[in-house]
């Protein structure tokens, strides 16, 4: 029994000692025995990041069944816990294994209230010299105070927060009181609904606010961005994009807003896009704050980051998962509204297109790889659910939505969700429950389509059936008798009494569609060819290019420098935005992972000048951006060297490009990891240059990384080891990718093993997305098969490495496998 005596009051316990985390038999035996919890928390922040913040909680609930321990959950510490009181006396506890237990005998059948003094911990508050905030999903409430920290536990939660005078604070709750007290503003706040643990949430700091009332709702937003030409440039259209998204939604879902009020944070560095905690919604500062020239993928990228959010309020915070593995559910119907909603607002946008290209691509990165996992996964303990999330619940679950949408058709399915969110209000719910009330509306037999699609992994291959030339036919699949309900079809298309056959031209369809080396160099040689009646369709030339490149992937050809070509010869043909960019990418991708250091000498001029020629000429600011965004990438010759730095100092200035404060550093940044010219001056230079005091900050972290000694480098990557060096995790994985670079891939790889040795403890003390982003990122810069070796090596050493975490590897290192395949 591992247990942990603490200051007065803790006492020794025969019985078993829950295990860390929050299992599944703790969270089901919680679930039955407690319930209506309420929660009273009043903290005292500080202003010097390194002094501890003390707390006070008062927890209130009915207790079913006094019969066993009370387990509260507590990650942090064990010496944070000052003290514990039932109704007003001093009580016994243990802390062990981030739990604090309590024996029966200081409970009672009924109301309990216990009151906690503790000091919170600092592993999810994000603490900086000017601000903090709070990221508590999935289980991470836990790291910062004393609690029931399952999603199926709902409690209201009161808030008192003491912070230096000049902060502002945000929390769910709205604003009571504002008042001063010993030099300190004390923000009071309302009790929230009950929303689930992970949802709870607030902020404060050295933030600016701004309030606009939209529909009769008001709503406040606090930002740190300091450029104000780019905050008025924005704000309007940010508040206007949320106001839609509600009264949408209101619309859909027949039921009104359903918290009490709607604030919203934007934060330097956030670790995600956005995160959904009702009342006070936290994006990533610069997801909305859009430069001048934003493309029309980037303004509509914001509007679907503020649509998805908005959505959870419904979606996740009013009905929420009974328990994680089914957090998928709360993210595809994020994705799927916010869509609906998204469309109306971009008319200029081809969205079946859009659709293919932001969820397709994404979700096959994932699935073909021996990595790959069902949407609907399997989960022992919360402390795993972080490993949970990934491209196969965010855009692999979408398109197998849209699937069951056309399936039952757009009014059942939105009669459905209506039932769906009345039934289960501020409540929980499993995506089993849904099903059950689909299937009670229809003939249909959902629940089987959904043991594929939802509950086994991978993706279909379809190739022509020899037999049958009008039909596609599914090649023998990985699990025995599986099949992919879906329809499939292709286009045959005649040209020069030849005839060329393309698969899934509407790009609905899910899987890898074999095609022939004919068909796919005709599709190049006509590309976009105006006046046909399918070769001249958006989605259509997106499908195929999908299409071809899972294909290339797959060893089923054309070869690097081919297709690289091919790329090319489209791109001056492409008008679509879209697309536009999605061959930059694929032009990227060769460039840096596939080609060899040969092939890349080969066509270096000629990637220069496609790019810059397209730059130059093309009259749309998006498309524009994107064309720098690539070229700055790609340059590697001395005349390319000289047009960046000239963009970089002003002395060239092209009609129409903007640079922002953050592309003058990103350029910064590409000059130096050529390491011509003298790179110190020309870092210093720009971190003289730039204002605004979080990107200073950022870049100050992130130079070692960048240096041209590689002992400098080193010790970069070392510092890394240290938990406290990795709370900005944005500006680690810009650290990362400057270490694995391609440019300094082979100084690099003595960093990948110890990458992977730490990767346990990236997973313990980062946030969801980091584990995958650390281990994407480490090996994104790689392509040989040394590299891929490592990761087999450190697998077949670690025979009972955590699943979820070896299926991160393995779908990291799967690029880096297949390059290094394609370039023998």
């Amino acid at each position: 029994m591992l247990m942990v005596l603490i200051q007065f009051g803790c006492v020794q316990r025969e019985s078993e000692t829950p295990e860390k985390g929050v299992s599944f038999k703790l969270n089901e035996r919680r679930k039955k025995t407690i319930d209506s919890i309420r929660y009273n928390i009043q903290l005292d922040i500080p202003g010097q990041k390194s002094e501890a913040i003390k707390g006070i909680e008062t927890v209130s609930f009915n207790l079913n069944a006094p019969d066993s321990a009370l387990v509260l959950d507590f990650n942090s510490d064990s010496t944070h816990i000052i003290s514990i009181q039932s109704e007003g006396e001093e009580i016994e506890f243990e802390v062990a294994n981030q739990h604090i237990i309590i024996e029966p005998e200081a409970l009672k059948k009924g109301r309990n209230t216990l009151t906690i003094g503790f000091i919170a911990g600092d592993l999810s508050l994000n603490r900086s010299d000017e601000y903090l905030y709070t990221l508590f999903v999935p289980d991470r409430a836990s790291t910062c105070f004393p609690l029931f920290d399952q999603p199926n536990l709902k409690a209201t939660y009161a808030l008192t927060l003491s912070v230096p005078e000049h902060w502002e604070a945000v929390s769910n709750g709205s604003l009571k009181s504002k008042t001063m007290r010993s030099g300190k503003s004390v923000f009071q706040f309302a009790e929230t609904k009950p929303i689930s643990s992970y949802l709870f949430a607030f902020a404060a700091g050295k933030f600016f606010k701004t309030q606009k009332t939209l529909n009769g709702r008001p709503m406040t937003m606090y930002y740190r961005e300091t450029d104000s030409a780019k905050v008025g440039r924005n704000k309007d259209e940010i508040f206007r994009l949320h106001a839609k998204s509600l009264s949408w939604l209101e619309e859909y879902s027949g039921i009104p807003y359903p918290f009490e009020k709607f604030d919203f944070a934007l934060i330097p560095s956030f670790q995600y896009g956005g995160m959904e905690h009702p009342g006070s919604i936290f994006y990533n500062e610069s997801s909305l704050f859009l430069d001048e020239n934003a493309s029309v993928n980037e303004r509509m990228a914001r509007a679907s980051v503020i649509a998805h959010e908005s959505a959870h309020m419904w979606f996740g915070d009013l009905v929420t998962m009974d328990w994680f593995n089914d957090v998928w559910l709360k993210e595809v119907f994020a994705n799927f509204m916010a869509a609906k909603i998204v469309h109306p607002s971009f008319p200029e946008i081809n969205h079946e297109l859009r659709f293919l290209l932001a969820h397709y691509p994404n979700a096959y990165d994932v699935d073909r790889t021996a990595g790959t996992n069902p949407i609907l996964q399997e989960l022992g303990n919360l402390k795993n659910a972080g490993t949970l999330y990934g491209a196969i619940i965010y855009m692999k679950a979408p398109i197998v939505m849209r699937q069951l949408e056309r399936k039952i058709g757009v009014k059942l399915m939105q009669e459905s969700l209506q039932e769906y969110l009345k039934k289960y209000a501020y409540s929980n719910a499993r995506w089993d429950d849904l099903i059950q009330i689909i299937d009670k509306k229809t003939p249909l037999d959902i629940a089987d389509w959904s043991k594929v699609w939802v509950k086994t992994p991978d993706m279909p291959v379809y190739h022509y059936n020899d037999s049958d030339v009008n039909r596609l036919t599914q090649n023998p699949d990985s699990v025995s008798s599986r099949t992919w309900q879906q329809p499939v079809h292709f286009a045959a298309i005649e040209r020069k009494n030849e005839q060329f056959y393309f698969p899934n031209p509407d790009g609905t369809g899910y899987g890898y569609f074999q095609m022939d080396s004919v068909s796919k160099a005709s599709f190049f040689e006509t590309y976009n060819e105006f006046g046909h009646a399918i070769l001249s369709k958006p989605v259509f030339r997106g499908s195929m290019l999908v299409n071809i490149w899972e294909g290339f992937l797959r060893g089923d050809g054309p070869a690097p420098d081919t297709l690289l070509a091919q790329v090319l010869s489209a791109l001056p043909k492409e008008k679509d935005p879209l697309l536009t960019d999605y061959l930059l990418g694929r032009l990227q991708s060769l460039w840096w992972t596939f080609l060899s250091d040969e092939s890349r000498s080969k066509y270096q001029s000629e990637v220069e000048k496609v790019t810059w020629d397209l730059l130059n000429r093309t009259a749309d600011k998006g498309i524009k951006k994107s064309y720098f965004r690539t070229f700055k990438r790609v340059a590697l010759s001395a005349d390319a060297y000289g047009k960046m730095e000239s963009l970089w100092n002003g002395k060239l200035v092209i009609k129409d490009l903007a640079l922002s404060e953050e592309d003058k550093i990103s350029l910064a940044y590409e000059l130096a990891l050529r390491a011509s010219g003298d790179v110190d001056a020309i870092l210093q230079t720009q971190m003289d240059s730039t204002k605004n005091p979080d990107r200073k900050a950022r870049m100050q972290f992130v130079i070692p990384s960048i240096s041209q000694d590689e002992a400098k480098r080193d010790a970069f990557f070392e510092s890394l080891k240290k938990p406290g060096n990795r709370e900005k995790e944005a500006w680690v994985l810009d650290g990362l990718a400057n270490l694995h670079h391609p440019l300094r891939a082979k100084s690099a790889v003595k960093y990948l093993r110890p990458s992977l040795d730490l990767l346990q403890e990236i997973q313990l003390t980062g946030d969801i997305f980091f584990p995958t982003r650390w281990t994407n990122t480490t090996f994104s810069g790689h392509s040989t098969s040394e590299v891929t070796n490592i990761a087999t090596k450190f697998l077949q050493e670690h025979p009972d490495y955590p699943y979820f975490l070896k299926n991160k590897i393995l779908q990291a290192v799967d690029m880096p496998s297949r390059a290094a395949k394609l370039k023998r």
